[in-house]
């Protein structure tokens, strides 16, 4: 039993703030050959990653991003897209529709799924890879978010789109916060042979952990006598921000299918 790992993925918590030096390039080179050692549907890599490294860009995307300027300090800036554009250049490039008399055919949802399923193992290969060379790392999920100036600002294709973001980088304090809260490997977060009928109770009881920590943090809406479930609806669910993640992603999967 490696204990190292299992340390590793226990203690790991999001970084956002860094120290402002370059991540070297061995490490840089190091970071990249283990995230493309993520398991990948029949090993074609359906991903990209593009690293973002003109200030403007990162500017920009820190804007698109709901303005978060770590993004822009952040020394390593890596967009995960789903890539089904490279594999249809690569069937034309080689000739495969002529020699096998085949066709190419429209590109949908299930391709969608893979490549999306790539990135993000990728994604999180890349984060455990970054914790074990000493770079902090944080997701920024509002990547999928005005998708319109993303598109621009990146180039992208059809068949290629923001599945996830990372910001990487060493972190600038040593001092590690507590990690977040998870249920109990018990819990009903975990379901056997088939989905679940998720009781008041079961689903009050998978949170409990969270609800001890927000409460503790006085975090908890109501003066703090509001639930998790309170807190996840006021504060996400219903914020401004999932009407634009809904609606710039219905954006680009639409163009997905429709290739415009």
């Amino acid at each position: 039993m490696n204990r190292e790992t299992i340390e590793l993925i226990n203690t790991r918590r999001s970084c956002r703030a860094f120290r402002q030096e370059a991540v070297d390039g061995e490490t840089v080179r190091e970071l990249k050959r283990l995230t493309m050692r993520a398991p990948s549907a029949g090993n074609m890599l359906l991903y990209s990653v593009i690293e973002v490294t003109d200030p403007e860009k990162k500017a920009e995307l820190a804007e698109i991003c709901d303005s978060q300027i770590m993004i822009k300090n952040a020394p390593l800036v890596w967009v995960f897209l789903a890539d089904n554009n490279k594999w249809e250049k690569f069937f034309t490039y080689s000739g495969s529709p002529e020699k096998f008399s085949k066709p190419m055919r429209e590109t949908g949802l299930g391709d969608m799924h893979l490549c999306m399923q790539d990135a993000i193992i990728a994604a999180q290969n890349a984060v455990i890879a970054a914790e074990a060379l000493g770079l902090g790392s944080c997701y920024i999920g509002d990547v999928i978010e005005n998708y319109e100036r993303l598109q621009k600002l990146l180039n992208l294709p059809a068949h290629a789109i923001p599945a996830a973001m990372l910001i990487m980088g060493y972190p600038l304090s040593e001092k590690r916060e507590a990690v977040t809260p998870r249920p109990d490997p018990d819990s009903s977060l975990f379901m056997e042979n088939g989905y679940a009928d998720l009781t008041e109770e079961a689903i009050f009881s998978q949170y409990e952990h969270h609800r001890a920590n927000y409460e503790n943090k006085k975090l908890l809406p109501l003066d703090n006598t509001g639930s998790v479930a309170d807190y996840y609806y006021n504060r996400k669910y219903t914020n401004a921000f999932m009407d634009e993640m809904n609606r710039s992603a219905k954006v680009f999967i639409t163009r997905w299918l429709n290739e415009q």
